[in-house]
């Protein structure tokens, strides 16, 4: 004893770190359907599809046929972890914000606040519209992937450049206003003229314009309104249009629209109207 502990004191006798031994632990329970399972995988990631844990899962119980096994979350991990698969995302090309981003972010948020206390305007009567872009097909961004790949590419169905335009609105207390969809095109397809839960409509690009924009508040904004309703707020990013007098006189009468003009802190006002919009410019 006396010997050891000198020869600890010298630092000649290291912690001792238990490790498990080569091969030791369970064994794997399918290790041929195992390889058959990541060779599917494989095979679809060579085609550039999109895999997923849920698709794993899939795999699992179509080539293992053994009643007691479960494609569980954990049994997922451990076989990932042993064919050195990750889940990883889409490689893409990033984007920047503006160096100026929190102090137009700020004054916006405080322009809208100072707007809704002097009005005196209840959560029912502030609504907010955006518009976005989505595409026929939208493919997600993260796939089962070797672990260490430099690229990793999934596939489409070819319409993911398609265009499609849709104008979400909502008050603040949670009611939704109908969507307002945008196809390219000249005619509505017949498949989609009967639907009844959205506005549809048409354009050459798929891109909401002026003339699209009033007939969104024509359709949408002002057939939200109640008689007597008091006044409200509509709070847009971007509005695409500059509104003229002839634009103003197809609005519904208990609203009308005047557009302002750019100001110092980054945003564009409506004053002087039975509702008011606040329009922001992008800031992404």
């Amino acid at each position: 004893m006396e010997l050891e502990e000198l020869m600890k004191k010298q630092g000649k006798i290291a912690c001792k770190v238990r490790k498990r031994l080569s091969g030791g632990g369970r064994k794997v329970q399918f290790p041929v359907q195992e390889k058959l399972i990541a060779r599917r995988i494989l095979q679809q990631r060579a085609l550039h599809v999109r895999v997923l844990r849920r698709d794993v899962a899939r795999f699992a119980k179509e080539i293992i046929t053994n009643p007691s096994f479960k494609a569980s979350p954990g049994w997922i991990s451990r076989f990932m972890r042993r064919h050195k698969f990750v889940t990883r995302v889409k490689t893409t090309a990033g984007q920047s914000l503006p160096k100026n981003v929190s102090d137009r972010i700020v004054d916006y948020v405080t322009t809208c606040s100072k707007r809704i206390r002097r009005n005196q305007l209840p959560l029912p009567c502030i609504a907010n519209m955006d518009k976005t872009a989505i595409w026929a097909d939208m493919p997600g961004n993260s796939t089962i992937e070797v672990r260490g790949a430099h690229t990793v590419q999934i596939s489409t169905t070819g319409h993911d450049k398609q265009r499609i335009t849709i104008c979400l609105a909502a008050f603040a207390d949670g009611t939704k206003l109908k969507p307002f969809v945008v196809f390219k095109g000249k005619r509505i397809p017949k498949e989609i003229s009967n639907v009844h839960a959205a506005v549809i409509k048409m354009s050459d690009n798929g891109w909401m314009n002026e003339d699209l924009t009033m007939e969104w508040i024509a359709t949408v904004w002002n057939d939200s309104v109640d008689p007597g309703s008091a006044k409200r707020m509509l709070v847009v990013r971007q509005m695409p249009m500059t509104c003229s007098e002839e634009d103003e006189s197809e609005v519904d009468d208990e609203w009308s629209l005047t557009q302002g003009s750019d100001n110092e802190d980054g945003l564009d006002g409506v004053e002087d109207s039975e509702d008011e919009v606040v329009d922001s410019h992008e800031i992404d």
